[in-house]
């Protein structure tokens, strides 16, 4: 598998619409009710995933010219972490935190937060977040992590 990840562009926003949309339903639809993923699923329509890529460091990885993953740096907080329920597992997910944390550091940023679904929070264990709280919207359960990063050296 050849996966390269670069920055997003505005006209990456159907397909990355198409990816998150996926997951949610093949892959968090296993710990969410069809509620929440009906709810979650209105902030990622394209137009939505476009105003996100105006406003933060948003992150595609594609194998083979197909987009299979996003991910975004929003300050410090790191967002919007999907991959293609076809890729899931192939190392994807890894190389889009990986681009996350690179940009934290060169940014200066010392610690990263993450709000992990309950479907994502053992792959950010494995990333090296640690489970801070839980916090609920309604029905819907959160866990935010953190990492703390080692400075850049110059």
């Amino acid at each position: 598998m050849n996966c390269e990840v670069r920055h997003s562009k505005p006209s990456d926003a159907s397909d990355i619409s198409k990816v998150i949309i996926s997951a949610l339903r093949e892959t968090n639809s296993r710990d969410y009710s069809p509620e929440i993923i009906a709810s979650v699923e209105e902030s990622f329509a394209p137009e939505k995933v476009e105003a996100l890529i105006a406003k933060r460091t948003v992150f595609t990885a594609e194998i083979e010219g197909r987009i299979v993953g996003t991910a975004s740096l929003d300050q410090a907080v790191v967002r919007t972490v999907f991959v293609s329920p076809d890729a899931q597992g192939t190392g994807v997910g890894k190389l889009l935190i990986s681009s996350v944390i690179e940009q934290a550091r060169q940014r200066g940023i010392e610690k990263l937060s993450v709000p992990s679904t309950v479907t994502a929070e053992r792959f950010y264990e494995r990333m090296g977040f640690k489970s801070v709280r839980d916090e609920y919207h309604g029905d819907e359960r959160t866990i935010v992590m953190e990492c703390h990063l080692c400075p850049m050296h110059s």
